[in-house]
């Protein structure tokens, strides 16, 4: 078998025949078009009457539709979730591309909007280039328009550092809702904050927190005697580092706050609608409790607080700042599972400038 780069794409020569090849999950599907001797006219005129007849949908909305089912699902629920609503506005812009037709400057073109937002951009840009590989790895075109022609743009370094007192009001703006009475996750919340400011954690390792050792994965964070142990799987290929955040007054109570919120919630269902699951962060249900449901629940208590500019992802940064304040470099770079001081340098916020004393 050949491959003619002068013949159109998806495209083969194989023993005197064109043939049209087209990808089925990962299987290649080899649809016969024209003898070489017909010559090139009778070549274009087959393999647009394939085409039109639905051969294969290699319109933008339908590669995407394949990507998530062939790759995006076996992606961790936060990507998924942070992927889906960016997926939907890609395939509405580009709605009526044909993904060997999308081009460098189309691609440009469509970030224009988002040069104000460095972060928003580079993520957009990532899930295109992303699409076009995928375009290729499924014969729809043949190069990368966004690999190594558009740029990612500098972003600046978040600075934004959670008080202790605006960390108090976020907790009470999930507790209680607009009309002053309790709301339905408040507690759960609650507790996830502390839970992520103790232990220095991303939220996506805390909703996978178990209330016992996986036997068959141990890398599953759990609750243990001796403390609760965390392996980062960003970490888990390199350096495979561990962490064992050992018990202190506070960390216990929030883990006792979590059992009486368990056994209130057991208590409240009748037998026949118990879950019981080894979560140790759920939802009234009993199920686990998701990224979406806790996004959605930390973005109204800080509304609620009117406390501006924080991410929940800040509270890791504010763990690990008051950790190096208080026990120095090496225990915050321990705390967030780094394998140099400079990765932990990312996160510690200066609160205040340093004060050091005149030259002379």
């Amino acid at each position: 078998m050949t491959r003619d780069k002068a013949l159109p794409e998806r495209v083969h020569l194989k023993a005197g025949r064109y043939y049209l090849v087209t990808a089925a999950g990962k299987k290649r599907i080899w649809r016969k078009l024209t003898r070489v001797s017909e010559g090139l006219p009778a070549l274009y005129t087959a393999l647009a009457a394939a085409l039109a007849d639905g051969a294969v949908d290699d319109r933008m909305p339908a590669l995407i539709s394949l990507w998530q089912r062939e790759v995006g699902n076996r992606h961790k629920p936060k990507t998924q979730a942070n992927n889906d609503s960016r997926l939907r506005v890609i395939a509405h812009s580009f709605a009526e591309f044909r993904a060997g037709q999308v081009e460098a400057p189309d691609v440009a073109e469509f970030l224009l909007p988002f040069r104000d937002k460095p972060r928003t951009h580079n993520q957009y840009r990532s899930l295109m280039r992303e699409l076009m590989r995928f375009a290729i790895e499924k014969g729809m075109r043949r190069d990368n328009p966004v690999q190594d022609v558009i740029r990612t743009m500098t972003e600046a370094p978040r600075t934004r550092y959670i008080t202790d007192s605006e960390l108090r009001r976020i907790k009470v703006g999930g507790i209680y809702g607009d009309d002053g009475k309790r709301t339905r996750s408040g507690l759960m919340l609650a507790a996830l904050v502390d839970m992520a400011y103790l232990t220095g954690q991303d939220i996506g390792m805390l909703l996978a927190l178990r209330w016992s050792r996986d036997p068959d994965d141990p890398a599953v964070p759990y609750v243990g005697d001796a403390g609760i142990f965390f392996r980062r799987s960003k970490v888990a290929s390199t350096t495979g580092a561990a962490v064992l955040i050992a018990w202190t007054p506070r960390l216990l109570d929030v883990v006792e706050r979590l059992k009486r919120l368990r056994a209130e919630r057991m208590l409240k269902k009748r037998a026949s609608q118990r879950v019981v699951t080894e979560y140790v962060f759920t939802r009234q249900d009993g199920l686990q409790f998701t990224y979406s449901g806790a996004s959605t629940a930390w973005k109204r208590a800080v509304k609620r607080a009117g406390v501006p500019g924080v991410m929940f992802r800040d509270l890791r940064a504010k763990a690990l700042t008051d950790k190096e304040r208080l026990e120095g470099m090496q225990a915050a770079r321990d705390m967030g599972q780094h394998s140099t001081d400079s990765q932990t340098a990312d996160y510690v916020r200066l609160r205040s400038g340093r004060s050091t004393k005149a030259t002379r």
